[in-house]
């Protein structure tokens, strides 16, 4: 396969692009690249200028297009942040907080994950802390009519939820 046989594979089948759209990406018209395709360039130093744009464009290897040696495409050495976070699902306003979040200078930043550290640790500490209450309360075999003080962040549902649980427990210890 040619170099203008590789170019017409790749606007076509890899990019899915008219003549005309590959032309305006590379900022020539669309008679250029029907030339090139033909292989009817009548400027060869436009041709090797129009080579490094495509690449620089459309991340295609130069040893591809000028050879066929694969891969076809080259991975760019960047990473985009946005296209990241769009990729995994996340929103404009996604973006735009981490972008505020990196806009802050190094200690602000420290601090704000700080921050958020110890919130979690927090609320780590406080849900284990239910949880140990809880088995306490059922391990004592006491029977609430209404949620202790120690249990106070509990709701309604989740006592009846241990309660019930704890008779459960009761009931096949005492069949086996």
């Amino acid at each position: 396969m040619e170099m203008h046989d590789r170019i017409r594979e790749l606007r076509k089948k890899h990019l899915h692009l008219s003549q005309t759209e590959f032309g305006e990406r590379l900022g020539v018209s669309r008679s250029v690249i029907k030339n090139i395709e033909l292989d009817a360039l009548a400027r060869p130093d436009q041709k090797l200028s129009l080579i490094k744009l495509m690449c620089k464009e459309f991340s295609v290897s130069e040893e591809w297009l000028l050879n066929g040696t694969e891969p076809m495409f080259v991975q760019p050495d960047t990473f985009s942040l946005d296209q990241y976070v769009r990729d995994h699902g996340g929103t404009d306003l996604e973006i735009e907080i981490v972008k505020a979040y990196f806009d802050l200078d190094k200690d602000a930043r420290l601090a704000a994950v700080n921050y958020f550290i110890d919130r979690l640790t927090a609320a780590k500490a406080r849900a284990a802390a239910k949880e140990q209450a809880a088995v306490q309360v059922f391990a004592a075999e006491k029977e609430p009519d209404k949620p202790p003080v120690s249990l106070d962040g509990l709701t309604t549902e989740e006592l009846e939820a241990l309660y019930a649980e704890q008779q459960y427990k009761k009931t096949a210890s005492g069949s086996a």
